[in-house]
């Protein structure tokens, strides 16, 4: 195994465990989880304090996010696709959220990586997810009366609100609810609706 690997490896074991048990977790039981012997994490790590700090560093990065969101099934109708991909952030956003409670109890808040190129990188991080759902929905992004950017953004946002455990959303926001407020709006629909000019334009092509 290569050292990227060997490192990618030890963070993919770590994540988990500081969800679990916050800084309290011990090299012992990082080694265990990746299958490795202790030692061998200090080829990679200087210490357990650098392990953590990568692990939460990955907790924000977005590139498991988008190749995910890339491999759903294009196939499905837009509403599928997209409620797949809604899923897809909602657990990463979950788990981003789980490791910010423990480290909150564990006496170290979690805080989004820093440093001076740290905005410009998370700008280009939401570019790229972005970018990914406007690729998951395809030449369907014509069904659409509004930019794919805004649509996108009440996306995000809604998505957000949905698991952010201060906002209690979680329980009755199912991700193909989520997507299908936002296609087609909260208001009840009758049958003069189906020939209004928005359902019209977001059910033409299914």
């Amino acid at each position: 195994m290569s050292p990227d690997d060997r490192r990618a490896s030890i963070i993919t074991a770590t994540l988990p465990l500081l969800r679990a048990k916050g800084t309290a977790v011990s090299t012992k039981e990082i080694a265990k989880a990746a299958g490795i012997a202790e030692g061998t994490i200090f080829r990679v790590f200087e210490t357990k304090d650098a392990i953590i700090d990568a692990a939460i560093h990955d907790a924000f990065d977005n590139s498991t996010l988008v190749v995910e969101l890339g491999e759903v099934d294009r196939s499905l109708s837009m509403p599928a696709r997209l409620a797949a991909g809604v899923e897809i952030m909602q657990e990463h956003l979950q788990g981003i959220f789980a490791l910010m409670t423990v480290l909150q109890s564990s006496g170290q808040p979690l805080r989004p990586p820093t440093g001076g190129d740290a905005h410009k990188r998370r700008h280009e991080a939401t570019a790229e997810l972005d970018a990914a759902f406007v690729e998951l929905l395809g030449s369907d992004v014509e069904q659409l009366r509004v930019s794919a950017p805004t649509f996108i953004g009440y996306l995000r946002m809604l998505t957000l609100s949905s698991v952010h455990p201060m906002l209690d959303g979680g329980e009755h926001s199912s991700p193909e609810q989520l997507v299908d407020v936002l296609l087609e709006g909260a208001l009840l629909r009758s049958s003069t609706d189906d020939t209004s000019p928005r359902t019209t334009t977001t059910r033409k092509k299914k």
